[in-house]
């Protein structure tokens, strides 16, 4: 069983400086970005803000200002979004307490002045919080805590392609019966056609494990972690951002 990480709003604050510190070391020095939280929302809620920060969708959820992380070529970037919420908890006396949420990273890949910047993937951290509103719990049942997700797919499918992918499968489903197709079969379909099958399928609701040690006998070897202090959301968010512009690198000049 695991605790909720609950702060003062004096240790809260002092935790988003660093945080700020350590996002701001690997973007791009141009947009001046810093980290802004609004207190007056119910949960408290914490993102980059910026002149050089631009405004894109997320896949889910309202718009996010990103900032460009790596340039990749050909004047394409890939962008950083943060986003971490925590929720109100009854004050100490009068000490304003806070508890965890949740602290996500995406990944954009688009160019400058250009809204349109695809969600390719996400580092998301869920911490043991009250999200049906009363007890506490993980996010998503037995998901892994923290995980990436992949996006690519969901972000840059056409808008059709929906409606086509239920096309396609109700024509595997009648070959699947015997029933003769009377337009085409999934054997004459191409490359793009199932493409779009594959792209409807959602992949982004997969929860792929980031800590997890299941080569361990329990209890070693769970998959939900909540962190502990303020310093492990630090922390793991420096080693997030760091590995995935290691990896980002490989992009460069591919």
């Amino acid at each position: 069983m695991s605790d909720p990480l609950i702060v003062s709003e004096r240790l809260l604050t002092a935790h988003l400086g660093r945080l700020e510190a350590i996002l701001t070391s690997d973007i791009d020095t141009s947009p001046r970005a810093t980290l802004a939280a609004n207190w007056s929302l119910v949960p408290l809620v914490v993102g980059l803000v910026g002149e050089g920060c631009e405004v894109t969708s997320r896949n889910r959820g309202p718009d996010v200002r990103v900032a460009p992380l790596l340039l990749l070529e050909n004047g394409l970037w890939a962008w950083l979004g943060y986003r971490e919420e925590w929720e109100g908890e009854k004050p100490a006396g009068r000490v304003r307490r806070y508890s965890f949420r949740s602290a996500g990273l995406t990944v954009h890949f688009g160019y400058r002045y250009n809204r349109h910047k695809p969600q390719i993937f996400r580092a998301e951290w869920a911490g043991w919080a009250r999200w049906n509103g009363s007890d506490y719990g993980y996010q998503a049942g037995n998901a892994a805590h923290p995980h990436w997700q992949f996006d690519a797919l969901e972000s840059l499918k056409r808008d059709d392609a929906d409606d086509r992918a239920m096309t396609f499968l109700s024509v595997l489903k009648r070959e699947a019966k015997n029933i003769k197709p009377h337009e085409f079969s999934p054997q004459s379909m191409g490359r793009d056609e199932i493409g779009e099958l594959v792209g409807a399928q959602e992949l982004s609701r997969i929860h792929f494990a980031s800590a997890a040690a299941w080569w361990k006998t329990a209890p070693d070897d769970a998959h939900a972690h909540a962190p502990a202090s303020p310093t492990d959301i630090e922390t793991w968010v420096q080693e997030t951002v760091q590995y995935t512009l290691r990896e980002l690198s490989r992009l460069q000049g591919a």
